[in-house]
């Protein structure tokens, strides 16, 4: 593997560093979504409280809990009393801030899903053009081995490029989903949760 690397000239260096990026992204990444996610019984609890109108119960709870939609309810239960428009502006203010969070470095993931498989081609043309020049200046004494040793070298950064795009393309593409799925979320049960609170206002 090692002579490989050398043999793929010095276009292999950014490369590798493209995939030293790609995995500690990914890994903190991973560790960050799972470290924030949102309780499964944390919106029946906070419903259940919500209900009863114990809101200093629910928005204690929330603000307890880890997770974007915790943090994004805590918000708008905390601006309540101040009416329901309020609450709305909190919820999209708040959310923006927790999808902001989850966006970080994604797109670092998507820049080098476009950038690798280049690096890898401009690698591979520049090995093919010194291998050409090589076999010019032997005057017609080519071997057929000769060239393609050139061509093979030459490929290798076009494989490596490729091995670091399609990894970072995918868990961009993995992660960027799970940033969707919470921005609709947060809409979904915020708009509940403001349709709640107009409710509780009406029959106050």
């Amino acid at each position: 593997m090692i002579e490989l690397f050398f043999k793929g000239g010095p276009l292999m260096y950014p490369i590798i560093a493209c995939s030293v990026f790609t995995l500690a992204i990914g890994a903190e990444r991973a560790f960050y979504y799972i470290r924030t996610a949102d309780r499964k019984d944390f919106l029946k609890e906070v419903r259940a409280l919500i209900s009863k109108k114990e809101f200093d119960r629910a928005r204690s709870l929330s603000a307890d809990a880890r997770g974007p939609l915790a943090a994004v309810i805590a918000e708008a239960l905390l601006k309540r009393e101040l009416g329901v428009p309020a609450v709305g502006e909190a919820i999209s203010f708040r959310g923006s801030l927790e999808l902001k969070g989850m966006s970080r470095n994604l797109h670092v993931l998507e820049l080098i899903g476009r950038v690798a498989p280049l690096m890898g081609l401009l690698g591979t043309v520049l090995g093919m053009v010194a291998a050409f020049m090589a076999v010019s200046a032997s005057r017609g004494q080519v071997e057929p081995s000769m060239l393609a040793g050139g061509i093979w070298e030459a490929l290798i950064t076009t494989v490596a490029g490729l091995s670091v795009a399609i990894p970072a393309l995918v868990l961009h593409h993995f992660f960027e989903d799970r940033v969707k799925e919470t921005a609709y979320r947060i809409r979904h049960h915020g708009a509940e949760l403001m349709e709640i609170l107009k409710e509780s206002d009406d029959r106050a």
